[in-house]
C-alpha cells in the first residue's frame, strides 16, 4: 500500500531561508531512501506548490487517509481485522494487544470471526496503538526501534511502557509528547 505525505514545498517562498530550505530537502531525501519514495511537485490552483512524497507504507494503516475519510470510515466503524494487523506489525500477540490495551478478548476475537466491526472505543484504542507506531517510526526512523521503544519501561512514563498507556486519551497524550521530547532533543 502506498499512501502520501505530503511535505510543503516553500521553494518557491522567498520568506524561506537557504538552511530552512536545505533541512527541508534533506528531511525528504532521508524519507525517500527510508521508504523507496518517489517525489512530485503538485502546484494547485491559485496555491504555493507542495511536494508529494509517496512512502512505501510500512504496513497496516487502517486509520490512513485524509482526516475527513478517516472520520467517516470511523464513523461506519473499522474492520475488527486491524487488531491482528497492528498485533503483526508490532511483533506482539493478539492477546498480549489485548491486555496492554484493555480490550475484551473473546468479544474481539468473535468480531473477527465474523467479519464486524469494532466498537468505538475498541477502535480509539487500535487508532492510538496505530498513530503512535507511525510517530515512532518517524521518530526513531527505524521501526525496530520504535518496536523495542513501545515496549520497554520508560522512566518518564513512570516506569511503564509506552504501549501500556494506550488505552486512555491521557496515556496517548503523554506518550505522543514523549515521542515529541525525544524528536527535539528534550531529555525524557
Amino acid at each position: 500500500m502506498v499512501y502520501y505525505q505530503t511535505i510543503k514545498s516553500l521553494f518557491l517562498d522567498n520568506a524561506m531561508t537557504e538552511l530552512q530550505k536545505k533541512s527541508l530537502s534533506q528531511g525528504a531525501d532521508r524519507a525517500r531512501r527510508k521508504f523507496g519514495a518517489s517525489r512530485k511537485l503538485v502546484a494547485p490552483p491559485g496555491r504555493t506548490a507542495h511536494r508529494e512524497i509517496a512512502v512505501k507504507s510500512p504496513g497496516f494503516l487502517a486509520f490512513s487517509g485524509s482526516p475527513s475519510q478517516l472520520i467517516d470510515r470511523m464513523r461506519d466503524g473499522i474492520n475488527a481485522h486491524a487488531v491482528p494487523a497492528i498485533a503483526d506489525r508490532l511483533h506482539i500477540s493478539q492477546d498480549k494487544l489485548f491486555e496492554v490495551l484493555r480490550l475484551p478478548k473473546s468479544t474481539i476475537k468473535a468480531r473477527i470471526s465474523k467479519n464486524q466491526s469494532l466498537s468505538p472505543t475498541e477502535q480509539d484504542r487500535i487508532y492510538r496503538a496505530e498513530k503512535v507506531f507511525m510517530r515512532a517510526i518517524a521518530v526513531f526512523e527505524d521501526e525496530g526501534d520504535a518496536r523495542d521503544w513501545l515496549g520497554s519501561a520508560i522512566r518518564s512514563l513512570g516506569g511503564e511502557t509506552p504501549l501500556s498507556l494506550l488505552d486512555t486519551e491521557a496515556g496517548y497524550e503523554l506518550v505522543m509528547d514523549t515521542l515529541s521530547r525525544i524528536e527535539f532533543g528534550v531529555y525524557a
